[in-house]
């Protein structure tokens, strides 16, 4: 049975192996349209002004841990520097996908400076080529530490052979860090909030407590592991993403000997030559196989039109339910990839408000 079930596994990897997977490119198109925004300032990220200093000592959460004396694993600092590790996280994100044309945080943050001496921060950032300016906050963040005892038995025998035992306690922590970060979009042209996004996240550590330790492990780890956790987040709300949908050509059923190269040259690479082939077959024969592969072979070079245009006439000939899937799906792909190239040209991005005069809109997204 054993050698059955070999058997078996491996014929199912050797044909899994012969089957060739289709990549068709396309972009998907970020969830907020910055295609009117690519010159972008960023602000550096305003620290969370709320943040709770630690106590003196961790608190226990009963009697037995209660003589523990062991420090936090964070200060009153933590919320300057999570804000200073968060700039730098989402400037080196928007900077590495290459959307935008940046004004760095501190050129930004010297314009809002401004503002605080009659300056009007939307027609300077104006002035200067930038579209609009994103404003980073952290709205909220907590640190929670506990410390606590567990109890185990410990046995020993003394001179008469008299067995004790005694009850030791083991001492643990539980750190839990939480985080809320909003990012604003504003309209340099307007002075009007274009489009605002929060990102919350909350992570947990515990393990059991060093008699060498004088402090718990940097809580900030816990907050720069969060903010790393973003990005790819921020980069989805902000910026068109690369994507690829792989499809597996459809098997040569019924066979068809003179399509047979055309497998190899597609297993090989050479996708012009697999399209030549099996477009042939599909309009010499009608073979299904062909017309469908052809039709994903297009697709996968861009030209999803033609690719379309071809599964119709695959799908009028054949009840498929593989070309009406790849139909579809193809549909779907070709409407984002749309969207998402409007958004890299800029088409369409245009945000009609009424312009908002003054500085008012800056200081209640910084200060509030």
């Amino acid at each position: 049975m054993r050698r059955i079930i070999t058997l078996i596994a491996a014929a199912m990897l050797l044909l899994s192996s012969c089957m060739t997977t289709i990549s068709v490119p396309y972009m998907q198109p970020s969830s907020i349209d910055m295609g009117g925004y690519r010159n972008l300032a960023v602000a550096s990220v305003v620290p969370y002004r709320g943040f709770v200093p630690p106590s003196r000592w961790v608190a226990s959460l009963d009697i037995h841990s209660a003589h523990v004396r062991i420090h936090p694993g964070y200060s009153r600092t933590t919320a300057a520097s999570v804000a200073s590790y968060a700039t730098e996280q989402l400037y080196g994100t928007l900077s590495s996908s290459g959307f935008f044309s940046l004004l760095p945080p501190d050129a930004t943050d010297a314009v809002l400076e401004l503002g605080s001496y009659g300056f009007d921060i939307s027609s300077e950032l104006k002035r200067m080529g930038f579209d609009a300016v994103l404003i980073p906050r952290i709205t909220n963040m907590s640190v929670s530490e506990t410390i606590y005892s567990e109890p185990h038995n410990e046995w020993w025998t003394d001179e008469s052979g008299e067995v004790h035992r005694r009850i030791e306690f083991d001492y643990f922590y539980t750190q839990t860090a939480s985080i809320e970060y909003r990012l604003t979009v504003i309209d340099t042209s307007t002075g009007a909030i274009v489009a605002q996004r929060t990102f919350a996240d909350r992570e947990t550590r515990e393990g059991a407590l060093s008699s060498t330790w004088s402090s718990l492990d940097d809580a900030s780890y816990l907050f720069r592991r969060m903010l790393r956790s973003f990005n790819d987040g921020i980069l989805r709300q902000f910026v068109p993403t690369y994507r690829e949908y792989d499809v597996t050509l459809m098997k040569n059923k019924p066979k068809l000997e003179a399509v047979e190269g055309a497998y190899d040259a597609a297993a090989d690479g050479n996708s012009a030559l697999a399209l030549d082939i099996f477009s042939k077959a599909w309009e010499g024969d009608l073979h299904l196989p062909s017309g469908y592969n052809a039709a994903l072979l297009l697709a996968a070079s861009g030209r999803f039109e033609e690719s379309m245009a071809l599964l119709e006439d695959v799908m009028a000939a054949y009840s498929s339910e593989d070309a009406r899937r790849l139909y579809r799906d193809l549909q779907s792909i070709e409407a984002r990839n749309a969207q998402a190239m409007s958004q890299v040209t800029g088409e369409g991005s245009a945000v009609s408000v009424d312009r908002i005069d003054g500085n008012a809109i800056y200081d209640m997204v910084l200060r509030k």
